[in-house]
């Protein structure tokens, strides 16, 4: 994978990260208390025909269903209740929910099954049945541990069946599905459906299996990637299905973004780590209009700007305070997020979804223009920072725009800090930089102070001049690192350079010594001088 945001950063990025419970982006709009001993679990959204937002929350006695149509005084209409566990999953197809639980009532040898709550009438009442199989499997199923729907199907993971992998029931009767095949080649924790193709979140061996189930009675597994840790927790596909983001339920293990544009050459591309707390994991993951919105140990939401898949940005987070964040649903018509907090009760949050801010450049040997790996970029002030990889490329960035100061650093070079840069939510800022290396002579180095570019605003001449060196090249490029033009100075000590031609705004000019040695300034191009 990319290396240039290194696990070996995470002790840094520790001591970095301020835990504080401000929040970003994420307005609570209600939270409701539930008393001692009763935890939650899943949490997921269902629209009736006149458009009443309902919320299905998985709590430890069974289903409650609130009407979250006034986000700010939830109204439980019905609970329906279940086997008494921890764990229970809902999600929903047409007018029915499917809900999941671990628990088994051996004192009065009952089991749990798939449970089907008709949610047609509503708010008066919600029937519920306990499906245990049919066909090849019928009246086996007993427990699972997650469910997902989709196109017509029902998936049920982690269950007594199939060696916990997955069973494939059909939903062409919604209260009465049909057993049509079954995934055992390993245990599934969770799994996302897109079409003709299951993605399996594998606990052991630790893996997300991408598998063709244009035949479902007898999927064929296409591919399989480890995933980072022992335990892929859960995983959901981006907007257009080019990427692909896997949760490790492993304490300090990031988030990992994969490239699966081409299934037969999977690269993780980034990862991410919660900004705020980042020895805690994210539990579940949600994609959304290239938004993440993370469920997290360390009980809070947070939501992630995946524009970029290569540089995710937090630019939203709330600490819902009661250990684990379980569970989030972002999917409603209104836009609020419902979120389960384990301990910490039912919330429903209005998010404000930004683009971030995105500073992306290289790192290079000012003297002989090589990459510097593990370079560490800085965005002072902040818990911001990341590190090159081996092609000296970095790719961060911030959620909230302003001026702020970038530093610069490797081993064996002297530190460069940039002042002032602006970062715009949306824009992407470019700074490609050059590090001196320690140790050279200072006759081997251009003073600062002799190397003038004037006059800055600039108008339609500029004059670059240095007492010490002479100057072989300058290239003037744009914010974005693109280069407009060049010039060859004919090794001499001052150079003018007509700059007539470039629109107002921020430029970068790169003088090139005859020995070698870069240096960059940042200009300003006036309307007029």
């Amino acid at each position: 994978m990319n290396p240039r945001k290194n696990i070996f950063l995470f002790s840094l990025l520790i001591s970095l990260a301020t835990l504080s419970s401000a929040q970003q982006n994420l307005t609570l709009r209600s939270h409701i208390t539930y008393p001692p001993g009763v935890t939650l679990a899943g949490v997921w959204h269902y629209v009736d025909t006149a458009g009443t937002e309902y919320a299905l929350v998985g709590a430890k006695t069974g289903i409650d269903i609130y009407d979250v149509s006034i986000p700010t005084t939830p109204n439980l209409v019905l609970s329906v209740p279940g086997i008494n566990n921890l764990w229970r999953e809902v999600k929903t197809w047409g007018k029915y929910a499917y809900v999941t639980t671990e628990g088994v009532d051996t004192i009065n040898d009952l089991n749990n099954g798939l449970q089907i709550i008709n949610l047609s009438y509503l708010p008066d009442s919600a029937p519920s049945k306990i499906w245990k199989g049919d066909g090849a499997i019928n009246n086996l199923l007993k427990r699972a541990h997650t469910v997902t729907t989709d196109n017509g199907y029902v998936y049920i993971n982690g269950s007594n069946l199939a060696g916990g992998g997955v069973i494939i029931a059909d939903l062409n009767n919604p209260w009465n599905p049909h057993y049509v095949g079954q995934y055992s080649a390993h245990y599934v924790h969770d799994c996302y459906v897109r079409g003709n193709t299951l993605w399996t979140s594998e606990v052991n061996p630790g893996q997300f299996s991408v598998v063709d189930i244009t035949t479902r009675s007898n999927p064929v597994v296409l591919t399989a990637e480890p995933a980072l840790g022992l335990i892929c927790h859960n995983g959901w596909l981006s907007d257009n299905s080019n990427y692909f983001y896997a949760t490790v339920e492993i304490h300090g293990t990031p988030l990992v973004a994969y490239d699966v544009s081409n299934i037969s050459n999977i690269t993780s591309v980034d990862i991410y780590f919660c900004t705020d707390s980042p020895a805690w994991e994210v539990h579940n993951v949600r994609v959304l209009n290239d938004y993440l919105v993370n469920a997290c140990y360390g009980s809070q939401v947070t939501i992630v700007d995946a524009a970029r898949p290569h540089n995710l940005i937090q630019v939203g987070n709330y600490f819902t305070g009661g250990g684990l964040c379980w569970d989030v649903s972002p999917y409603l018509p209104s836009g609020n997020i419902l979120a389960t907090d384990m301990n910490g009760g039912f919330y429903v949050f209005a998010p404000t979804y930004i683009r971030a801010c995105y500073l992306e450049g290289t790192v290079k040997d000012s003297i002989n223009g090589n990459p510097i790996n593990n370079a560490n970029v800085q965005i002072l002030s902040t818990a911001v920072l990341d590190s090159t990889d081996f092609t000296g490329t970095y790719e961060t960035g911030i959620a909230l725009a302003g001026t702020y100061n970038i530093q610069y650093s490797a081993t064996g070079y002297i530190t460069q800090t940039f002042n002032g840069v602006a970062l715009n939510n949306g824009v992407l800022t470019v700074l490609n930089v050059a590090l001196l290396p320690i140790g050279f002579s200072t006759n081997d180095i251009i003073n600062e102070n002799s190397f003038s570019i004037f006059p800055n605003p600039a108008g339609n001449e500029l004059r670059i001049q240095n007492a010490e060196l002479k100057i072989e090249r300058i290239e003037v490029n744009d914010v974005f690192g693109k280069e407009l033009f060049s010039q060859v100075s004919n090794l001499k000590s001052q150079i003018s350079i007509d700059v007539s031609q470039l629109k107002p705004g921020i430029y970068f000019v790169t003088v090139t010594s005859r020995e070698g040695i870069k240096t960059t300034k940042k200009i300003i191009k006036a309307n007029q001088f």
